[in-house]
């Protein structure tokens, strides 16, 4: 109907105190979302102050809807960088991704995060709103989801793309070693994200106290297991690269190492 977004969205702008009304309007957006083509409205409107608020105080249900309204929203940088402006957002997002809360509202979440995260200085700006110690508890975590924990790592990965994200990852044993128990665990899609960011620190950018912190939790029975797997190629490839890396090219290599894989040895 012509003019019905636009009531909803004065509607939205006049609610601002009241948070009931605030979830019913953003309970209709997220039944329409499918319909509205154009998202730019949407943005220009009071909708990312909006979701703030429900983020803030509203029930787990509308601040799982009010996540997926915000994803839809990232649709280009533009926007993307809009969102990560908006004072507090990055902030509350990164808190829905508390261990306490919903399993829905985390996937949801996590989800979101990764639509938005694509730009560099969004990427720097989740890196401040310590967004790693959150995915670092995630995957400590033994009952998480097989979704949650891909997801988790998919993040992670982006981060890892950029400087900053590198260095806290590289100073992070624990970290490391949560994702070395994450490879052949949960899903095919999992484990590739766990071995590319396990490429990226220490293969592509060969950080030495990251390297010991993969070996010493037993990184390298877990890429020996993993290379002989129906594994992609490019996995393939990363894990060979990383037995390079390990020094465990050759079979002399083996007696360097504390190891007892040596009879899964692939050479």
């Amino acid at each position: 109907m012509d003019g019905f977004l636009n009531a909803v969205f004065d509607f939205m702008r006049n609610a601002e105190s009241d948070i009931k009304l605030i979830e019913q309007v953003v309970h209709i957006l997220d039944l329409m979302l499918s319909k509205i083509s154009e998202k730019k409205p949407l943005m220009e409107s009071n909708c990312l102050s909006t979701i703030l608020v429900i983020l803030q105080r509203g029930s787990s249900d509308s601040q799982i809807q009010s996540v997926q309204l915000l994803e839809s929203l990232a649709v280009d940088g533009e926007s993307k960088l809009k969102i990560a402006q908006k004072e507090g957002l990055l902030l509350e997002l990164v808190k829905s991704l508390s261990k306490e809360k919903d399993p829905r509202l985390i996937e949801a979440s996590l989800s979101c995060l990764i639509s938005i995260a694509m730009p560099k200085r969004v990427k720097a700006k989740l890196i401040q709103s310590r967004t790693i110690p959150e995915l670092k508890i995630l995957l400590s975590e033994p009952n998480m989801t097989p979704s949650i924990i891909e997801k988790s790592l998919k993040l992670l990965e982006t981060l890892s793309s950029c400087k900053e994200g590198r260095v806290e990852i590289w100073h992070d044993t624990i970290l490391l070693q949560a994702i070395v128990q994450k490879v052949l665990k949960a899903s095919s899609k999992a484990t590739e994200h766990a071995v590319t960011i396990l490429w990226i620190v220490c293969y592509l950018f060969r950080d030495e106290k990251a390297l010991e912190a993969v070996v010493s939790g037993n990184g390298m029975t877990k890429i020996l297991l993993l290379i002989q797997s129906n594994c992609s190629p490019a996995v393939r490839q990363m894990s060979a690269d990383l037995l390079k890396i390990f020094g465990v090219n050759s079979k002399p290599c083996l007696s360097s190492y504390d190891t007892k894989t040596t009879h899964i040895m692939p050479f």
